[in-house]
């Protein structure tokens, strides 16, 4: 599809919506999200561009305050790993916030269901 196909307007929202993204460090505590609004960031990311359209994503939901722990502890087994990696540069990195799991009003999981690879280009 041509951008002659997008007016204006809209191609510079995507832009402004481009150069203004930050990455997320803080959340508000006992946030919540509306059934509606997550359903249409699903439908969304549902929708992204895949090779041949075949958006072999799925996306899982934690409600579990059990499952976000244990996430959470696995992610900051990787933290410490990458800061290891890291070498002279591992106490710097380790001073940055790099997850939310506990903080965030949701947590989505996006992953591969198992034996999907020989189906994906």
């Amino acid at each position: 599809m041509s951008s002659d196909a997008f007016p204006q307007p809209d191609i510079d929202a995507v832009y402004r919506a481009i150069f203004q993204r930050r990455d997320m460090r803080h959340f508000k505590k006992g946030g919540t999200v509306s059934p509606a609004l997550l359903q249409r960031l699903l439908e969304a990311a549902h929708a992204a561009p895949s090779v041949g359209y075949m958006q072999p994503w799925r996306f899982i939901r934690i409600t579990d305050p059990a499952t976000r722990q244990a996430l959470q502890r696995l992610v900051e087994d990787e933290r410490q790993n990458t800061a290891r990696a890291m070498n002279r540069r591992e106490n710097e990195f380790l001073r940055l916030k790099v997850e939310g799991l506990q903080d965030c009003a949701e947590v989505l999981v996006v992953c591969l269901a198992d034996q999907r690879e020989p189906y994906i280009f």
